[in-house]
């Protein structure tokens, strides 16, 4: 029993320790290690204590205002619900834990809704501006390969109207109307920097001012430049496109065009079992067998036989049946050896090396690591610079992404999702977002499945594809109908990519657009003199209480003050170290403070309770020791239910109340919950530690006092 003591007791002070560390102001313990740690951990206070940043955000109400002002009545909406559930959504998003103590609210200007978001200090400004603007919008999509041929079919409809002169201004307009389409320039290259070869065809062969007479499947790459440290940009975009293409320039120039060295050669390849390179139904069990072979193949062709009937017979390599040709290639393009003999181990230069343009055998086998070589040198050229006049190219072309064609989006949406989690697949282990729909999300996902797994597309299954705020995040081949309410999105994630994804599916998407129109710096509503003074009414109160509790309980009132301080000790800690997992930091506002001090009561109701109920087991003839266990074990009941009822409440004014009401509700319900730490595990620590010491197992000293028998 005396080491339970011993050891609650000194756990007690441990966390008192900590607690007061935490509670020193900033730099007491000056420039050191533990000094600059502590402070790191601070108070964040709220809007109405010290300002903070305002995020003003107006609220795109076009597209319900042209529901209201059409000629069907039940397409009308009501813009004040949708200005109400964007403010909704908005503090869901920015405030989510409902701890930062940041102010949602609308506002009016003209005719104009804006949402004003007013975040204290502590706040993260570009988290809060990322959250509040994310797009989450789910959509799900069913591949159908007649819509591409459809959309091929209207690009190619413009043609009949779109000539060489209106080509810019009706791509300006195009590009204007549809998200789809853009209208770019490219400038005027040579053949050979151009990267798609069909496309190179036929602008090499139209002229200047022409437009050309089919839609072209082309390819946009970005460019990809380094600065002078290295650092990379990247200008443009990667995208596959349908386009309309005019020349807008076709000239000529002069330029130093450098051609490599090349050579183009044929070989027989004796491969044997246990070469390094050598594939596994190989004839020749060992080299010495191979290398044999390969010297009476030499000396054949050596004696003029058919070089090309001979690898096609003998050769145990892939060439075989072109008779050994291995076609042209560049240095370094072969294996080292098979290399060097073709272009000289020495050569650095390749401008200087000898050119042969008759037919030269190598005259001895060449080994590899693929097995032995008989080689053929057919032609050779050295690398040569020389100045050439060569045609260049610019064009402008009007495009259509192809990745949007041949999707049609289904019924199938956000509103349908009823939670979404990170996970991983369960037969790759990549990381992904798993999906439950509701009821009646997973009849129209089995629908939906059913139709894609009727179609193909292009020779093969069809695709699910699921957008979340207008980009592509999966497509997934669908092979038969899938029946449930789960599913998941898959694609090329990290875990907290998944985590975000997850979040932002279930936060949902907001009613209407919205579009940051103004950033500004808010002053205090009350400031450091109110803090100030209400800090100090607090103070004030909590010496108050423990004078009182001196006073009716004695040292049992010593014990509950030193509770009481290690309380608030425990709460500054607290509020300075809450963790931004959990929505941190707790920001303190005026409301809180005052939440703050009305758990001190709370705390000190807890002991009074225990205290009375220690009187009146001593009263009854109870030792001091077992009196004070059984006022803890009695007051417990009443401690714990009135305790309850409180956070009941702080609950309802947490979930229902604005942010002011929040903060308060906040404060009281953690210190509500340290209230009953306080009172039943720090006061009981106290009160046996002292009881342990026989010159202290007075009643008289707590206050307690037996009743006089008649």
């Amino acid at each position: 029993m005396k080491n339970s003591v011993l050891r609650s007791f000194a756990f007690v002070v441990l966390i008192a320790l900590i607690a007061g560390l935490y509670s020193l102001p900033s730099g007491t313990l000056g420039d050191n290690w533990l000094g600059n740690k502590l402070d790191e951990a601070k108070v964040s206070l709220g809007l109405d204590l010290v300002g903070g940043t305002e995020l003003d955000y107006k609220v795109d109400l076009t597209e319900a205002r042209a529901l209201n002002s059409d000629d069907d009545p039940q397409n009308d909406v009501s813009l004040d619900w949708i200005a109400e559930s964007v403010r909704d959504s908005l503090e869901e998003r920015v405030n989510p834990a409902g701890v930062g103590e940041i102010v949602v609210k609308r506002s009016r200007v003209d005719s104009e809704e804006h949402i004003l978001i007013q975040m204290p200090p502590s706040s993260n400004v570009a988290a809060a501006k990322r959250d509040a603007e994310r797009d989450n919008r789910l959509e799900f999509f069913e591949q159908d390969p007649s819509k591409e041929v459809e959309a091929r079919n209207m690009i190619a409809s413009y043609l009949d109207t779109i000539d060489s002169n209106n080509f810019e201004s009706e791509g300006a307009r195009l590009a204007d109307e549809d998200d789809l389409v853009s209208y770019e320039k490219v400038s005027a290259k040579f053949r050979d920097e151009y990267t798609d070869g069909p496309l190179a065809e036929k602008l090499f062969v139209a002229n200047q001012g022409d437009v050309l007479p089919e839609v072209v499947e082309t390819t946009i790459v970005p460019s990809i430049s380094f600065d002078d440290d290295g650092n990379q940009t990247i200008e443009g975009r990667f995208a596959q496109v349908l386009a309309l293409v005019k020349i807008t320039e076709k000239s000529a120039q002069t330029r130093d065009k450098t051609t490599q060295a090349e050579a183009q050669a044929r070989h027989i390849l004796l491969a044997y079992q246990g070469a390094t390179r050598a594939g596994e139904d190989v004839p020749y069990v060992d080299a010495a067998a191979a290398k044999t072979k390969a010297e009476e193949l030499l000396q054949q062709l050596k004696d003029g036989g058919d070089f090309a009937a001979l690898a096609t017979e003998f050769s145990t390599g892939p060439s075989a049946t072109s008779g050994g040709d291995l076609g042209t290639f560049n240095p370094g393009s072969m294996i080292g050896a098979f290399n060097d003999e073709v272009f000289g181990t020495d050569t650095e230069d390749y401008t200087t090396l000898e050119p042969i343009t008759e037919n030269y055998l190598v005259p001895s086998v060449v080994e590899t690591d693929f097995g032995f070589h008989i080689i053929e040198i057919l032609g050779r050229t050295p690398e040569k610079t020389e100045s050439i006049e060569e045609p260049l190219v610019g064009y402008e072309m009007i495009t259509w992404d192809r990745d949007e064609f041949g999707w049609i989006e289904t019924e199938l949406n956000g509103s349908h999702l009823e939670a979404a989690a990170p996970s991983y697949d369960q037969q790759v282990g990549t990381p992904v977002v798993a999906l439950r729909f509701t009821a009646e999300g997973g009849d129209l996902f089995a629908e939906m499945t059913e139709r894609i797994a009727a179609r193909r597309c292009d020779g093969g299954p069809c695709s699910l594809g699921a957008k979340v705020g207008g980009e592509w995040v999966s497509r997934a081949t669908v092979r038969q109908k899938i029946v449930g309410r789960d599913s998941i999105i898959s694609g090329s994630f990290t875990f907290e990519q998944v985590k975000e994804l997850a979040s932002g599916l279930n936060l949902g998407a907001i009613a209407a657009p919205v579009q940051l129109s103004g950033q500004t710096t808010i002053q205090a509503q009350l400031g450091e003199t109110q803090l100030k003074q209400s800090l100090r009414a607090a103070g004030f109160g909590l010496g108050a209480t423990i004078l009182f509790m001196l006073f009716m309980y004695r040292l049992a009132g010593v014990v509950a003050g030193v509770a009481l301080l290690i309380y608030a000790g425990i709460f500054f800690m607290i509020l300075k170290t809450w963790p931004t997992s959990f929505g941190g930091p707790i920001v303190l506002s005026l409301s809180g403070v005052a939440g703050m001090a009305l758990s001190i009561g709370l705390a000190v109701d807890g002991n009074i309770l225990i205290f009375e109920r220690m009187k009146e087991e001593v009263k009854r003839g109870q030792p001091l020791t077992k009196a004070i266990e059984l006022g803890f074990s009695r007051a417990w009941n009443a401690i714990r239910d009135s305790n309850i009822t409180t956070l009941i409440t702080c609950m309802i004014l947490f979930v229902m109340g604005s942010s002011v009401i929040q903060g308060f509700a906040i404060m009281l319900i953690v210190g509500t919950l340290l209230s009953m730490l306080s009172a039943i595990f720090i006061s009981r620590a106290l009160l046996r530690f002292l009881v342990s010491f026989p010159s202290l197992q007075k009643p008289s000293l707590f206050a307690c006092s037996k009743s006089k028998k008649k």
